[in-house]
Order: C-alpha cells, then structure tokens, then sequence
C-alpha cells in the first residue's frame, strides 16, 4: 500500500493551523501565478508540469503521484514552485556555476569564457531567474603584467564589482532577487583585498563570498608557517622590485606572509560580517562522486594511463595512481596530491610528444609543458605551454632529481646488478638462468682451469658472485664456471636467479626492462643500470672530441626505460635511434669461424657531459677497465664539464587516436614528472563550471506521528519518507526535462550528469516534535537515521530510474565507486545494484537553505536542517516598493504545541533554539549528518554576540578536523544587525495570531555603524523633507543657472541621541531647457543611488575630478583669511555642480533642524560684484587652492595670479 496516500497516524491527532500571514503574503507574492488563490491550484500546476516530460500513457499516473507526494511534503525548490507549468521561459534551477576566465573576451588559454563573456552568460543566467556563483581565481593579480595593452591589470576584486552592478540591473524571472556568490582560493595574491572587501559600505551587496581554503593552508596555520600568494600570471615590474618572484612550477610568487596571519584577517572578517565564508577545497574534492570528471570541460589536460610518475616512493604508472592517495617528487622534492591520486577525465584525442633526445609522452594536445621562453648563459626563463602549441625545435624542460636521495621499495642493489648483467649478456632459460661475461682474455684455457691475465671482466665476475651470494641456492652452486672453449666467455647458472626474473616479469621469449623493474627501489636501480652498462656499455671519446658513456642494444623500447631510470637518479641521457643500420655483418659462429648473419638496427644510449660525474657517483662500473677509463677521462678534464641545463627539444606531436586519459591535481608545485617531462596538472576548480542545483525539499515534520505524544508515542514515519524521497529523485531527474536553460552549455553540463539535490526542511522541528533536543546526543543520532534513510532510498530509486531510462551519460563504475568517494561509502547491496545497472544521477543530495519556500509551504517550519531561531519573533520583509513590513512569526513546531494545549510558559526541553546552544553543537549534527549527504549542506553556526574571538577562531578548525566541507558563522552584532528580532515569549492564554506592521509612513531608521553610510533598499513612501537651491556659474559660453532638489531622511544616530539628516534624492526639476539637462538628470539619479548605497562622499569626489575641453567654469567663491572673496574654477559643469551639492550638504549640516520645505521659484541672485574676471589674471598651471588655470612662477615660487595663493618655491 502506499503510504502516500492516506496518513492515518494523523486522522484526529494534529489540529489544522490556518496559515500565518506572512506565510500568505510570500505565498501569494512569490509563488501563486494568475488565476491561482490557493496552495491546492499551485500543486496541480507544478505537479502537471512534472508529469509531462513521462511517456504520454504515464503522465495521469505520474501526475497523480507528484500531486500526493506535494501534500505529503515533497516539494520543489523555489524557482520549480514558482515557474514550473507557468509558460515563462524561466528556469527551474536555483543556481548555477558560471567559469571565469583571464582575458577580456573570448576565451582564455585554458578554454574559459573571458571575463566579459562570463558577465553575460552570468546576465542572461540570471535573467532567467537563476543565482549564480562563480569562481574568480583565475584572474590574474592587481599589478599583474599585461603584454597585450602594455599595461597592468586591476585584479578580480575590480571585476567583481563591474558583476556586482550587473546583478543589481538584471531583473529576475518572477519576484526572485539575484543572487551571486563569488569564491577566490586562498593562496591568490589578493585574496586579503577579497576577505576584506566587504568592510567598505555598500560594496558587493549583491554576493555572498567565501574563500576556497586548501589542506595545505590549513597545515600551515596550524604549524605557525609561512604562505605563498602565487597566481601564474607575470607579476609587473614594480612588483618584481618588491620581491616577486618565480618558483620552479612556473608560478609567480606574489607576496609571502605568516599563515596564521591570513588566517586571522578572515577570521576577523567573519567575525565582525559574517563573511567569508569558508570552503574546504580538498574535503570538497575527496569526496565527490565524479572527482575523477568534475574537473572535465572541453579543455582540461589529461595524459595516458601508461604515463610514468616519479613519487616519492618511486616510479609509478597512471593506472595504479587512480584513486591512490601519494607524493609526487617534482625536481627532487616529495608535493601531497590535492585529489585523491589521479582520476579518469574521459576519452579524448592523444598526441604523442617527441624529443630528439628521446623522450616520449603521450598526452591531450592541450597539456601544459614546461617550455623555455628564453634562455642566456646564464639564466632561463620558463612558461606553460599547451602541446599543440610547442613547435620543432622548442626546449622542454626535465625533471632534476639530484637533490633527491633516493626511494625506498622493493629489490636490493645486489639484485638489480644480476638483473642488469641477465638483461645484458644473459639468457633466461626454462629451468635456469645464466650469467656470461665476455673478455679476450677467457679465450685461453689451461688444464687446471682458466689462466688469464687480469682484465676488467675479473671486477665484473667479482661482483656477480657477490651478488649471486645474497640469493638462496643448491648446496652444489659454484658461482662462474670455467670458460667456454674458444668463446672468451664465462658463465654462472642459477635457478634463484630465473626466479627472481620470472617475478619482475621477464620472460624466456621477453628479457627486457619491465614495468615491475622500473617499480623497484633506488638502490636496485643503481644496481641493474651498472650490471647493464657492465655486459653493453663502453667509455669512449676523448677530451677533444668529448668523453661520453654508451648503453648499445637493438630493443629501442629498453633503453628508453633505462633512459627514464637513469634521469630518475639525476642523470640525462640522449637516445640515439639507428646508429647502425640493420643488415648482413660477419659475426663469430662459435666454430672459431665468422658467418654472415642478419642482424637487427643498433641504438644507443649516450651520456655525457657534467652527467658523467653523477653516473660515476650514482651508479658507475664493476668493469674495472671501464671504470677506469671513464675515472682517467674526468680527472684528464680541464675546463669544467659541460653543464646540464635539464632541457630537451621537442622533434614532433604526432596523434596516435584516443583513449581513457587521467589526471592529478598536485599541492603547492600543480606539476608533476611525467615520463620525465615537467607537466602542469589541472585546474583546482571545486564545481564543475556551467553545473546546477536542482534542487526539491522534503518537509519532515509531516513524517512525525504522534506529536509531542499527543495520541501514541511520538516517532517518525521512515517508510513513507522513504517512499517520498523515491518519487523526489524522479520528479527532479524530470526537471532536468521540462525547464528552460539560459546557456547550451549548463544543459550539456547537466544532462551528462543529471545531478539533483534531494534534501530536507524542518529538521530541528521535527526533533522537537519527536521529543529530541537538537544538540543532545539522541537528537544527532535521529537526524543520522534520516540522513542514512534519504540517501539509501535516493541512490536506490536512481538506479531503478536507470534500468527504466538509462545510466547518467558520463557513467563508469570503475571510477565512480573508486576507494575514498561518497559512493564508495554506500551499504555494498546498493554498491552492487550500481555496478550492475548504473545510476540515473550523479549527485543525488544537497541540503540548501529554505527560507521563503518553510515560510510558503512548511508554516514557518525550521530552515533546512537548522534548529529553530526562536519560538516566535518579528521578521522584517523587504516590500517590491522598497518599504520593510514587520511580521510576529511563530514556529511552527511552537503553534502546534500550543494548539495541543501545551503550557508555551514551560516548554519541554526539546524547545531548544539556534542561540540556545553552543557552537561545537552545531558543528555536531553537521558532522552527523554530512557523511550521509553527497554534495553539501547549508548550515549557519550561530553565536552569541558576546562569543569569545579565540574561540570563534577555532570553530572553523574544529569544522575542518571533522571533514566538514566548509562552514558560515552568523554572530549579531552592531554591524550587522538582524533580520529577526526575538520577542518575549507570549503568555500561554494568548490566542495564535499574527499582526503585520505596514511602513507606509516616514519613520527614522535605526541606526548601524554610521548612519550616514547604511544602505537604503529604495526611496521610502511619503513625502521627505528637501531643499531646493539654485546653483549659478559661468563657462565660456556665459552665465547659466540650475535648479536642484535634494531630499534627505532622518537617520537615528542610536542610543537616544536623536537623528540626522541625510541626503538620499538629488533630481532637476523638469522644464528647463539646454544641451545639459540630459546628462544632469542622468547624473543626479546616479547620484543619488550613491546617496542610498552609503558612499556619496566618494562618487561626489570622482565627480569633482571631471575634465571637459571647454575652458574652466566657475562656480563659487573662497573666502581668504584677509575676508577677500575670491572665485572658485572648475575642470568642467560637472566638477561645478559638485562642488555646489558638496557645499548645499554643508549648509544643511550647519542649520541641522532648522531647513525647512522650500518652493519655487527661488528669488533670483544677482551676481556677486567680483563675477568678472580678475584684471591681471595670467593664464598658468592650476591652482590648488581656487581651481582657476592661474599659476605662475614669480620670484622663484608658484604664484596664483587669481587668487593669490604662493606654492612651492625653488
């Protein structure tokens, strides 16, 4: 039976509340269209609409069950209850992720829409009704070099202002405001101008902000270091003077700064504003579901899965590093990996990059590799540059790894040297495997045994027996047997060997150097590249001509895995393919004889100059010939040996197809050592750029039966929500169907992964109700059980809507259930239903806030899955016209106590408010509930005004210690104010009501901080005291005059101290005539938008800087300290009718309380007798003091010839 249905639990148990006004007004305001007067007609539309994207024979059936899944509490976000069914091409998703690029327009080199590209996707996103967050990180610093304009840039702070404004000029789809969030990473170089940007009044008040913070910052708080602001922009020349300077990872180092030091500017920041807000980056990252693809758009670099990686435990491929935590070793140093290891970014194009010194690397054309820009003798320069952009004769950069020491593992040196000589001079057998060494001097054998005279092939014989010493063998092992007859060989057989062979992969058809070889440790490395160089190298050359060491051999594939080893100790090597040609040679037949035989193309493997050092060091020769040579050629040496700059040149990109490519994001350096190569890893962009959030609550508290007790003992119905929670992931999943996208590119986004966001209301209600304290232990545990009950039902109804309509396209389950992802957390029958038949969505889960639509549809119940504020208060609500209207709101957990006649004069103590407890409680629940949430929960951690600083520092700590994924804290304060206000509790005998405050009079506005810098919404209703002056001055056309009105409101100045007047309204009134009176009218409704937003004084300022090419204009008189007026000159009529508005502000401040409501006309003025100018007025350079273009030098000094004002001298 379906629960949905019917409810009998609630027959004749819970009394039906009438709807509390507030909750009418939003409801009629933001959610019912035309021709709708109640919530039943709103239910059937959106419940219609949710059907009609079903097969035409399932849409009655559909429609019925999204209906009773809407009374049963299941509804749908704010923009799905208010234009889904309506016509109006709005969308149906809350939010979504606009990229943002570092260029103007276009795209910048990674792809990303360019700044003003970005402004208007972001208009016509919101356009449609949707908010927008963005992350602004990729724009390069203030001061940054731009080589394109010869000129510096003004940094992403400047931008967000420019989206700001475009936010507030955009009119939203239906009532809904926009909204905007904007993140910048932590170690931007002006993330401090970020964190503080909202201390300026009236900056930003259409964003919400929040720094991206990473482990490693966190790290360094904690342990007192230091932080690098690095951005990979070039950083301009006086920056440069200052101390900018570039790391090995191509990034530039803006500014270094004590850790805890930026730690505490957010801190304090957040403490006085409640913003930023802080986002865990890594937690964010660790645990998606498509970390190993939300990181893909059309242009994210990826390499192959056959890629070596240098880690500090050695070398490893790309497919054992998937999902694998490690460190990369980058130029010799060990850097954590910010993902969880490397992750899948899908199929794509591969090219093979080449080197004509050897190295290979296949890669997406777009990977960043290390190039060099420019190069003297002494120095480099280095940048990124995509693949497909490197042209034949490039020089790429190699890791060094000299700094490094080495790596543990697998495999001793004296392995690795048998290793080495098998690879070299040996044979793998079926049953054995056999060691030769080859000398002239074994030719000669005596009856005894061998007599020879002493050769480098003795020091070889020595060390394999040493060697051969560490591995087990039979009691009857000799070591080397006497030499072959007429051969000049030698040769030693052991079974151990063959098996220490066949366990790094070799195989009798396939001796080489394997994967598992090129696993190994340090010391096996040195060991086997020695025994190698032993059987098939040679010292040769001369100081002349240049000494060098070479590994020859016919498999070209070898010694390029030798060439990678050899680098990995830190030596270059150049790999030269075809020295000899295959054909016919002569060659010895064992017989004492020489046969023609066919012979394979030689290569060679070539090491010189300063790199002959650290392989005499690191790895050297046991053939004492050998060894000695190369020891006589580097003392011989009288200039100093050629040094290794780590570069190679780039010969070709040649494609190969496509296949699975992967990728790493790497702390700190963001490369890596790819086959050698120095590579960039990916961008740090924790939300995939153009997703959403559609998103749909369900109300819990009508899961609860038996309120209070009331009827039964108090429980929560989990087989319904279950039910509920089931159609929810369907009725979402057709959202993504039936709404309208403002950009191609967020409907790509969404149908390649159909992530939506099931969520709740009402949980602190609903433990009140069940009789739970929110910040008791059994109260977390109950909000645990929910959590785990919408996840399990939500994952398991998104597989059946896969078997009914198919997988998510981007869907592999190798990937997404991959160790260390919330998927791979899912009870294993659930884990094992997707691998078998895949999952419709994603992302399935997301607790957001629910302010209006609680208000709407919930009656006031608790916000999401915070407690309740208070039981009843008063909420202020922004009217369309501007005005505030006042509402007494009730809880709606606190009516239905009340209205089941419980004493509201004692409550239980369940009734446990937001203010109520401590902080560490409200980290608690999150902590309880986020490990059953897949993407992430909105939650405000509210504390007293009086809450210790150190204290509300270690919150967030404390927030990141418990793998939450970031935190928003709200503590009141003078400041910041309140949008509710607590009143007293109401005695019991008081009916349930509510009464509404309309502001439709003129009333002072309390005062926050400085009143005269408070943002006002909009001019308030009714007439406002003003002043009307005319404003008279002179250009080189004439005289001329203006009226202007200016309308000020009274301000409260706080604590009893009265009110004060301040300027809001500036407007010309109609009717007067001339060029001027457009851009007049234009600049004072600017201005006056100044007024409101808190920052006149600064737009009154710009406009004094205002220049025309007419001449100066005068307007005003200086009065001297002599008691001589003299005028004031002006840059233009701006500047004019600026300094006319400064100086009406002025009187009105002097007659405070005395101006009163003026009429026009004005009587006229006459003009003030010094109106002309000035005899002996000599044209000059401005004056400072009178404005007028009057100064000139007289005895040495600066003379005004105006006004009489004497500068500088000299």
């Amino acid at each position: 039976m379906n629960r949905l249905a019917e409810d009998p639990c609630l027959t004749g148990v819970r009394p039906t509340l009438p709807p509390q006004p507030i909750s009418t007004d939003v409801l009629r305001e933001k959610y019912l269209k035309d021709g709708e007067t109640t919530i039943e007609q709103l239910y059937d539309r959106v419940a219609r609409a949710l059907a009609s994207v079903e097969k035409p024979e399932l849409r009655a059936q559909y429609e019925a069950q999204f209906r009773r899944n809407l009374d049963a509490g299941a509804i749908g976000a704010g923009r799905i209850m208010s234009a889904a069914g309506t016509g109006i091409q709005a969308t149906l998703i809350n939010c979504f992720v606009q990229p943002v690029g570092d260029c103007i327009q276009g795209t910048d080199d990674d792809g990303y829409p360019g700044i003003y590209e970005a402004l208007r996707e972001a208009a016509e996103t919101m356009r449609r009704g949707g908010g927008v967050g963005y992350d602004f990180s990729r724009i390069r610093p203030k001061g940054a070099c731009v080589k394109g304009t010869a000129s510096t840039a003004s940094g992403p702070c400047s931008y967000i202002n420019v989206f700001d404004h475009s936010c507030a000029t955009v009119e939203s789809a239906g009532a809904r405001r926009g909204a905007q969030m904007g993140v910048l990473r932590i170690d931007h170089p002006d993330v401090l101008e970020f964190i503080t940007a909202k201390r300026t009044p009236g900056r930003w008040n259409n964003f919400n902000v929040s720094v991206g913070v990473t482990d490693a910052f966190i790290t360094a708080v904690q342990q007192g270091t230091d932080w690098a602001l690095v951005h990979p922009a070039e950083p301009g020349a006086d920056q440069v003077k200052q101390g900018a300077c570039q790391r090995a990872d191509g990034q530039w180092i803006y500014r270094t700064l004590p850790a805890q030091e930026l730690w505490d500017t957010i801190m304090k920041s957040a403490y006085d504003f409640a913003e930023p807000g802080i986002l865990f980056l890594d937690r964010i990252q660790t645990d998606n579901n498509l970390r190993a693809l939300e990181s893909i758009n059309a242009t994210n670099p990826c390499v192959t899965a056959d890629t070596w990686v240098m880690t500090d435990a050695g070398a490893r491929q790309v497919h054992e590093l998937i999902g694998q935590p490690f460190k990369a070793l980058v130029n010799g140093q060990a850097y954590p990996v910010e993902s969880a290891g490397f992750f899948a970014t899908g199929t794509k194009p591969v090219f093979e990059l080449q080197t004509r010194e050897g190295q290979r690397l296949r890669l997406t054309a777009n990977h960043r590799v290390r190039r060099v820009a420019q190069q003297t003798r002494y120095t480099q320069t280095l940048d990124w540059t995509p693949a497909e952009r490197l042209q034949p004769g490039d020089q790429i950069v190699l890791n060094d790894h000299r700094a490094a020491f080495g790596w543990d593992g697998p495999g001793t040196e004296a392995q690795g040297y048998l290793m080495g000589l098998l690879i070299g001079a040996g044979t793998l057998k079926a049953d054995k495997a056999v060691i030769s060494v080859w000398a002239p001097e074994l030719r000669a054998v005596g009856q005894g045994g061998a007599v020879v005279a002493r050769s480098g092939a003795d020091g070889v014989i020595e060390a394999a027996e040493a060697a051969m010493a560490s591995l087990p063998h039979r009691a009857d092992f000799s070591g080397f047997q006497r030499p072959v007859a007429g051969r000049g060989e030698r040769r030693m057989a052991s079974a151990s060997l063959r098996y220490l062979a066949l366990s790094l992969g070799l195989k009798p058809s396939a001796k080489t150097l394997t994967p598992d070889i090129e696993r190994q440790s340090s010391d096996f490395y040195a060991g086997l590249l020695r025994g190698l160089f032993d059987a098939d190298g040679s010292v040769q050359g001369s100081q002349s001509k240049g000494v060098s060491v070479r590994l020859s051999q016919s498999d070209d594939a070898l010694l390029r895995s030798a060439q990678r080893m050899l680098q990995r100790l830190g030596i270059v090597s150049t790999l030269y393919i075809g020295r000899r040609p295959a054909g016919l040679r002569l060659l010895p037949d064992g017989k004492g004889e020489q046969q023609a035989y066919e012979t394979q193309a030689q290569h060679e493997l070539v090491i010189s100059g300063e790199n002959l050092r650290t392989f005499a060091e690191r790895v050297g020769f046991a053939d004492t010939d050998k060894a000695d040579r190369l020891q006589a050629a580097l003392a011989g040496y009288k200039r100093d040996l050629n040094r290794e700059r780590f570069t190679v040149t780039v010969s070709a990109l040649a494609p190969c197809g496509e296949e699975p490519v992967y990728d790493v994001t790497v702390s700190d350096v963001h490369a890596f050592d790819a086959n050698g190569l120095v590579v960039h890893n990916c961008g740090e962009q924790p939300l995939p750029p153009y997703g959403c959030c559609d998103l749909g609550p369900i109300i819990l508290p009508k899961f609860v039966r038996h309120a209070f007790g009331h009827g039964g003992a108090a429980c929560f119905d989990f087989e319904a929500f279950a039910q509920s929670v089931a159609l929810q992931v369907r009725a979402l999943d057709n959202v993504l169907e039936l709404t309208h996208w403002p950009l191609p590119q967020q409907e790509r986004e969404a149908h390649a992964k159909r992530r939506i966001g099931v969520g709740f209301t009402g949980l602190g209600d609903t433990l009140v109700m069940l009789g739970l304290p929110y910040n008791a232990p059994e109260g977390r545990e109950m909000a645990r059980r929910i959590a785990q009950c919408m996840r399990d039902s939500a994952y398991l109804a998104s597989v059946e809507l896969a078997v009914e309509k198919g997988a998510f396209p981007l869907f592999d389950a190798k990937t997404y259930l991959v160790e260390g992802t919330f998927a791979s957390r899912l009870p294993d029958e659930i884990k094992k239903q997707i691998k078998k038949h895949g999952l419709r969505n994603s992302h399935l889960l997301s607790i957001a806030p629910t302010g209006t639509v609680s208000l709407a549809f919930a009656d006031n119940a608790s916000n999401g899955i915070e407690p309740a504020f208070s039981w009843t208060y008063t909420r202020k609500k922004r009217e369309a016209d501007g005005t505030r209207s006042e509402y007494e709101v009730q809880d709606h957990a606190y009516r239905l106590y009340k209205a089941l006649g419980g004493d509201t004069a004692q409550l239980p103590p369940a009734f446990v408010g937001a203010l109520e407890m401590s902080a560490e409680d409200h980290i608690a629940m999150m902590q309880a509930v986020q490990p059953y949430i897949d993407t992430s929960i909105s939650k405000t951690v509210n504390v007293a005004a009086d809450y210790p600083y150190e204290d509300f520092k270690q919150l967030y700590l404390q927030a990141w210690t418990a793998r939450l994924k970031g935190l928003a804290t709200y503590r009141p304060n003078s400041i910041l104010g309140a949008v509710l206000e607590v009143k007293p509790t109401e005695p019991a005998a008081a009916p349930v009501a509510a009464s509404v405050v309309n502001a439709t009079t003129v009333a002072p506005i309390a005062a926050v901080v400085d009143p005269m810098r408070t943002v006002i919404e909009s001019r308030p209703l009714g007439a406002l005291d003003a002043v009307a002056e005319k404003i008279e001055y002179w250009t080189s056309e004439g005289a001329k005059s203006l009226y202007l009105i200016v309308s000020f409101l009274p301000i409260s100045r706080g604590e009893g101290q009265g009110t004060v007047d301040r300027a809001i309204e500036f407007f010309m009134p109609v009717g007067q005539s001339g060029e001027s009176q457009q851009w007049i009218t234009a600049s004072m409704r600017l201005l006056s938008l100044a007024a409101r937003g808190g920052f006149l004084e600064r737009a009154l300022s710009d406009m004094r800087k205002v220049a025309w090419d007419r001449g100066p204009v005068r307007c005003g008189h200086k009065v001297r300290e002599d008691g001589t007026r003299v005028p004031l000159w002006h840059d233009s009529e701006v500047a004019a009718i600026a300094w006319a508005i400064q100086n009406i502000l002025e009187l009105r401040t002097q007659r405070q309380g005395t101006a009163g409501q003026m009429t026009l006309p004005l009587p006229e003025v006459e003009a003030p007798a010094t109106a002309a100018p000035a005899s002996g007025v000599m044209a000059g350079k401005k004056c400072p003091d009178c404005g007028a273009y009057a100064v000139i030098k007289k005895d040495g000094c600066e003379y005004c010839t105006q006004c009489g004002f004497v500068g500088a001298c000299g």
